[in-house]
This record gives structure tokens, sequence and C-alpha cells, in this order.
């Protein structure tokens, strides 16, 4: 079933098509935000800025989204030049695995290409669950060679 999901960059055409799914993984993302987000990976890329950036996304035949995950390239102390990986969703479909498997060989294709040494791949804390521990996302990438590494923390701050 995988063999039918084809993995592109997001293009311009599609980004309004993809904000349902992005909006499933950050239900508090507004149209605006996305659009501004999409827009903004545009300008720097446009401009030489953001090196490698973007949102790749999954797709079947027909052009429908299934996956997406937006990425840059970085600099790390421990591994050097990294791909950093952030929003990663799959359409939860009987063949989300398959789709989960797409995005993760698109993740480390693109890290090859940008010459990075490491992939690292920022997960929401819902994505270590699933119906069974072992159909969690985590898992999912433990099983691809990615391992735990750190815990990353969050902590807003309010416009006062």
């Amino acid at each position: 079933m995988a063999k039918k999901f084809v993995v592109k960059p997001l293009g311009e055409g599609k980004v309004l098509q993809a904000y349902p799914l992005i909006q499933s993984a950050v239900p508090e993302l507004s149209m605006e935000q996305w659009l501004d987000y999409v827009h903004t990976i545009g300008e720097r890329k446009a401009s030489g800025e953001a090196g490698c950036a973007g949102v790749m996304s999954v797709q079947n035949g027909d052009g429908y989204i299934y996956g997406l995950y937006c990425h840059a390239v970085e600099a790390d102390l421990h591994h050097g030049r990294v791909l950093k990986v952030r929003n990663l969703v799959a359409a939860n479909l009987y063949d989300s695995a398959g789709i989960i498997d797409r995005l993760m060989d698109s993740i480390v294709s693109v890290a090859r290409a940008n010459d990075c040494t490491a992939v690292h791949v920022d997960l929401p804390d819902s994505a270590r669950r699933g119906s069974d521990p072992v159909d969690g996302v985590v898992s999912m990438f433990k099983g691809a060679g990615f391992r735990i590494e750190s815990v990353a923390l969050c902590r807003p701050l309010q416009e006062s």
C-alpha cells in the first residue's frame, strides 16, 4: 500500500489543502499562522538565508496529502550538521504506518542530500502513544534506527 504514496515538497498550490492535516497535530494553529509559516520558509529559501528548509508532503497519485513534515538544516554541538524535523503528521487512516514509513525514508534522503551527519526529530508527546505501545510513532522510529537522545521542554512566553 505504501508504494502508492509519493513524497515531494509541499507546493504553493497545496498549502491550503495541507492545513487540516497540520491542524490535526497543532489544533491551536490558525490558517493565518500556517500561511505565514510556509511563506516565511519560502522567503528565507529565496534569499538563501534558510539553507535547506521546507515542508515535505506525502501524496497519493491524485495529489491528496496524507502526511507532512517541516525541516531545516541546523548546526548541533554533538553531531555537527543535522536535519531538524518538526511537525511530523500522518493521516490516521488504514495505512498510517505506510505513510510514516514513506516520511521516514524521505527524512533520511533529505538529510543525506544535504550532507547531514544526523537527523533530529521533534515529536509531540501524543506520538509515543498508540492503541498498543508498539503502534506508537516513537516505536516506529526506533525500529528504523532512531534513538531517544534528548527531551525537549517548552515554556511559552506570554506577552505582557
